[in-house]
């Protein structure tokens, strides 16, 4: 395979390569940025000039790139007339790019208490005295920012923590803080999920008797974290939306009807060493008791969503 059609053949929809400059983006690289190293990656030494014409890049952005990839490190110039540009390899350049992201973790770190120490020298305005008593919410969107209020969650439980989802809605967060704090909190710990037969489970380090099965289908639409009766985070399922997205709020009112709902669901599931038929035989439940409360969770739901959908509307009427 000659260079020309390499070159021509690199970034074509079907090339794996665009997965591998997908990954990078997430190593605080633009797609451009991407682009340029890997393309120096795989076709060797070249000029500014020849990345801009095969890249289809305009020359004064390519330069900027170029610019910018040098400071962080994961390309170098080679001295001539005309200037060269050439890779760092990849073991090395993700290592480069690690090393700065904590670098500049540590840096935020270290500046935290600069800040609050001068946040603290302003004066407050004290001209509107009214104190807010509004409920408040707050749309979270990505994986990060939902994983930071999780993780927030967990730290301040004093009470209780009860977690509703499948298996699919929490194995994103697997291996992250928010799992090991749920296996560290000294709250009560309740949670309701499907638990397939399978070597591997997002909650499979977790006491079992802190876990019920979530069998019913249906409920395959909710899935949210309480603590202490006073907050929740409710993930919104919408597959027009490509990151995730979930609404923190502290309304009595939220928190109270997904604590009913989960308190009915929690109250009929059966733990996770046991069948559903096994649960029913050792309970009292009675035909028309059953009948109520599925009643009951019907009015909820009619309710949740009802308030749910005020929710949305109070964020749209913020933006």
């Amino acid at each position: 395979m000659t260079v020309e059609f390499l070159e021509e053949d690199m970034f074509a929809l079907d090339n794996p390569i665009n997965e591998l400059n997908r990954l990078l983006i997430k190593y605080d690289l633009t797609p451009n940025q991407a682009k340029v190293y890997l393309y120096l990656s795989k076709i060797g030494i070249k000029t500014a000039s020849e990345i801009s014409k095969s890249l289809k890049i305009p020359r004064t952005e390519t330069y900027h790139l170029l610019s910018t990839l040098q400071q962080k490190g994961i390309i170098f110039s080679v001295f001539g007339k005309p200037t060269k540009f050439n890779a760092v390899g990849i073991d090395e350049s993700i290592a480069i790019l690690v090393s700065n992201e904590k670098n500049r973790i540590n840096e935020l770190e270290t500046g935290k208490a600069n800040i609050v120490k001068l946040w603290k020298t302003i004066p407050k305005y004290v001209g509107n005295k009214e104190k807010s008593e509004d409920n408040k919410f707050q749309t979270l969107q990505g994986r990060n920012s939902i994983l930071v209020k999780l993780e927030q969650i967990v730290k301040d439980s004093k009470e209780n923590i009860l977690v509703l989802g499948t298996e699919t809605d929490f194995k994103r967060f697997y291996h992250t803080n928010f799992i090991d704090l749920l296996k560290k909190t000294k709250s009560e710990l309740k949670i309701l999920t499907d638990y397939p037969n399978k070597s591997m489970h997002v909650f499979e380090d977790l006491p079992r008797k802190n876990i019920k099965k979530l069998d019913d289908k249906n409920r395959e639409d909710f899935c949210f974290i309480i603590k202490d009766d006073d907050e929740v985070l409710f993930f919104i399922s919408n597959s027009e939306v490509k990151d995730m997205t979930a609404i923190w709020t502290d309304s009595k009112t939220f928190v109270t009807t997904l604590r009913s709902l989960f308190s009915l669901i929690w109250k009929k599931a059966h733990n996770l060493d046991e069948t559903s038929m096994e649960t029913l035989l050792g309970s009292d439940m009675t035909y028309e008791h059953r009948l109520r409360e599925i009643e009951q969770e019907k009015i909820i739901l009619n309710h949740l969503q009802q308030h749910f959908k005020l929710s949305e509307k109070i964020q749209g009427d913020k933006k």
